[in-house]
C-alpha cells in the first residue's frame, strides 16, 4: 500500500472512521501559494503602515472563484481581534485591528455604514440617519483601533446609479483619510473597470489582478501540495498522472475555487468507493443522472 506524505492532521485523520474522514475532506485549508503568498506580504506591508494623511488602499481583481476570499479571510485571521482588553487612555478597550465584510448588493451609504457597525458590534439602527451611523463608524473605529477593512465582492456595489458609485467609493476614501486606515477591496473585472474611471480613485486603489492557473509547473505544485491534505490510506500521485491533471484542469477553467472542489469531490468519492485513492473518474463536479 503506497501512502503519501501527509500533513500531521491529515495523518492524525487516517486513524478515525470514514464519516469524520470525508467532514475533514470538505474542510478549507489554507495553501500557501506563490500569488496568494505574494498578496499577503502586500496586506501585511499596508496593515503595518505608520498613521498618514492618506493611506493608499488596494483592489485585487480577477474571475469569480479564483480565490480572493479565500486571501481577504486569511488576512483577516491573521489579525482578528481577540477579544484581550487594553488599556487606552485611562479606558478599558478591547482591540478589533481588522475587520471583513461583503460589500452590500447596492452602492447604498446606509447599508455600508451598517454592515461597518456590525462588524464592530455596536449596536445600531438599520433605519438611523446616515450622518448617526458616520458618527458612530467614525467613533467606534478609531476607539478600537481598527487598521484595516476588508471589503470582499466590490462589484456589487459598483453598479447601477454613477452618482451613487461614487457617493460610496468617496465615503470609503474620507473614512480611510479621517482615521488613517487602510481599505483593501476584491472583486471581479467589472469592480476593476468600475474604479479605473476617476483617476482619483484609480490611485487610491491601485489593482493587481489575480490571474488563472496555467496547466504548467505551478499547477501540479499545488494539487500535490494539496493532495497532502487529504487523508487517504493510498497516494493518489495526482500530479504525476496526465490523466488526473488534465482533468482537473480542464474542468476548473484554472480557477482555483473549482480546482479546489473538485479534488474535494474526488476525495470524498474515493472514500465512500473504499478504493481510498483518487481515479481520474471521481475528477467531476457534478454527478451524471
Amino acid at each position: 500500500m503506497s501512502t503519501i506524505n501527509l500533513t500531521p492532521e491529515a495523518e492524525e485523520f487516517l486513524l478515525k472512521s470514514d464519516e469524520e474522514r470525508i467532514l475533514y475532506c470538505k474542510k478549507d485549508h489554507w495553501l500557501g501559494y506563490g500569488a496568494a503568498v505574494k498578496l499577503i506580504e502586500l496586506l501585511e506591508d499596508k496593515f503595518d503602515d505608520p498613521p498618514q494623511m492618506r493611506h493608499e488602499g488596494l483592489l485585487i481583481y480577477g474571475d469569480s472563484n479564483n480565490g480572493k476570499t479565500a486571501i481577504l479571510k486569511k488576512m483577516y485571521d491573521l489579525h482578528k481581534t481577540n477579544l484581550e482588553y487594553i488599556d487606552k487612555e485611562t479606558e478599558i478597550v478591547y482591540e478589533i485591528p481588522i475587520i471583513y465584510f461583503q460589500a452590500p448588493t447596492i452602492p447604498d451609504e446606509g447599508r455600508l455604514y451598517s454592515l461597518i457597525l456590525n462588524e464592530l458590534m455596536v449596536p445600531h439602527k438599520s433605519t438611523d440617519k446616515i450622518l448617526e451611523k458616520v458618527k458612530l463608524c467614525e467613533h467606534y473605529l478609531n476607539k478600537l483601533g481598527t487598521r484595516m477593512i476588508l471589503i470582499d465582492e466590490i462589484h456589487n456595489a459598483l453598479t447601477g446609479n454613477l452618482n451613487k458609485q461614487r457617493t460610496f467609493i468617496n465615503d470609503l476614501k474620507q473614512l480611510s483619510n479621517r482615521l488613517s486606515l487602510t481599505i483593501i477591496l476584491a472583486g471581479t473585472r467589472e469592480a476593476h473597470s468600475a474604479l479605473s474611471i476617476g483617476s482619483e480613485t484609480n490611485t487610491r486603489f491601485p489593482s493587481i489582478e489575480l490571474p488563472r492557473w496555467n496547466n504548467d509547473r505551478k499547477f501540479r505544485s499545488f494539487v500535490a501540495t494539496y493532495e497532502r491534505c487529504l487523508p487517504l490510506k493510498i497516494a493518489s500521485n495526482m500530479a504525476d498522472d496526465p490523466e488526473i491533471i488534465n482533468a482537473l484542469y480542464y474542468q476548473s477553467e484554472g480557477l482555483i475555487g473549482k480546482t479546489v472542489n473538485l479534488v474535494k469531490k474526488a476525495a470524498v468519492a474515493a472514500i465512500k468507493s473504499k478504493r481510498e485513492k483518487i481515479v481520474v473518474d471521481d475528477i467531476v463536479y457534478l454527478p451524471k443522472l
